[in-house]
């Protein structure tokens, strides 16, 4: 049983690295528009930008575009529930933001209880003064189905002029993944 078991594991694996692959080359074979990117890598005349995230039992981390020129990190602690996001600077090599939140009172978890997050990010275009940055990071406790959603106070003139910024992620939305309803 345990033999068979490693064998499945070892397949399905296999079949998720090919994929992987094949998603990587249809990727870099499209006409799409190049893309700004904080690491500036090119293939063929073409901008690749990365977006990646993955989690563990105790630890979740994911990146998301900030800006036109700058990518943040978001780290997740699953113990304490801080959510950190991290952004380097492209102009000076250096981070020059960080932005901080706790996301257990919004996901309503009990401190006895043991969350299992999962954590993306997608991209947002806010409009207006003082709109944060061009992402929105979303964590969902798969223990309770309970969800959270958080931007990045995000200073452009800061980020162009070389400072250091730094505050409160910003609380978007929160809920019940579970027979979710719009509201009218």
């Amino acid at each position: 049983m345990k033999n068979r078991s490693f064998v499945l594991g070892v397949g399905c694996g296999l079949l998720f690295g090919v994929g992987m692959v094949i998603g990587t080359i249809v990727g870099i074979s499209t006409s799409a528009p190049p893309i700004a990117s904080t690491a500036g890598f090119e293939i063929d005349g073409k901008v690749l930008q990365a977006a990646a995230g993955d989690s563990s039992d105790k630890f979740a981390i994911a990146t998301g575009k900030i800006s036109d020129t700058a990518e943040g990190v978001f780290m997740l602690d699953g113990l304490t529930g801080d959510l950190q996001c991290l952004v380097p600077y492209t102009r000076t090599g250096a981070f020059g933001g960080l932005f901080k939140t706790n996301v257990f009172n919004d996901l309503k978890i009990q401190g006895t209880k043991t969350p299992r997050f999962i954590m993306v990010t997608g991209e947002a275009n806010f409009s207006g003064n003082g709109r944060p940055g061009n992402c929105i990071v979303y964590i969902v406790d798969a223990s309770t189905g309970n969800y959270a959603a958080y931007g990045v106070p995000w200073n452009r003139q800061m980020e162009t002029a070389g400072r250091a910024q730094q505050g409160q992620l910003l609380g978007l939305t929160s809920g019940q993944a579970r027979n979710i309803m719009i509201r009218q």
